[in-house]
């Protein structure tokens, strides 16, 4: 009995403080339920799902959430609806980050995607943003309109501030030529 009142007290507790901690199988067999916002620490097996992160988000096979501040350690799979501040680790190099708003930090992955602006770098076998300043390093680096460096085996943007580093460059507002092998760039803002 003693048992039994002592883990009801534990897990009482644990739910007392639910919005700073979340624990989670595979929602929504989790402490909270995926509507709440964790501030805190939030720890995932198989799936796990919150409204908002701030804090410390691991997890080992995948995640989201609507927006997230803080360091993103694991997964496989890594959904951001709304906005991304931070950096963005995997456990393993072959990960799927996509982040549906705007992102500011940096992002680690095979693939990394954010369909709104991105302020930072991106590292990964494949980056594509919608409007970024920063730096993306990869095989495939795509961004309508880029400022800064790309440095990767393709490069393509729409509109270059800053210059491109790979075997194929592609800037539809160069200087010099739309496709160029090596180096390409264009510095008129």
């Amino acid at each position: 009995m003693k048992k039994i009142l002592g883990g009801l007290f534990i897990l009482t507790g644990l739910t007392t403080f639910s919005a700073n901690f979340e624990l989670g199988l595979l929602s929504p067999t989790q402490l909270n339920t995926p509507k709440t916002s964790i501030e805190g620490v939030r720890l995932g097996l198989i799936y796990t799902e919150n409204a908002n992160v701030e804090g410390v988000d691991i997890n080992l096979i995948a995640n989201s959430k609507n927006n997230f501040t803080g360091l993103s350690l694991g997964s496989f799979y890594d959904e951001t609806r709304g906005n991304f501040t931070g950096v963005r680790i995997p456990w393993f190099f072959l990960a799927y980050n996509k982040v549906n708003g705007n992102m500011s930090g940096v992002q680690f992955g095979a693939f990394n995607e954010v369909k709104g602006e991105m302020l930072g770098a991106q590292f990964g076998v494949v980056n594509i943003n919608n409007r970024s300043t920063g730096l993306q390093v990869g095989g495939f680096n795509k961004s309508n309109s880029h400022k800064g460096l790309q440095l990767g085996l393709v490069n393509y943007t729409e509109r270059l501030q800053g210059l491109q580093i790979g075997f194929v460059n592609i800037a539809k507002n160069s200087q010099v030529f739309e496709v160029l092998p090596l180096i390409n760039f264009n510095f008129n803002f």
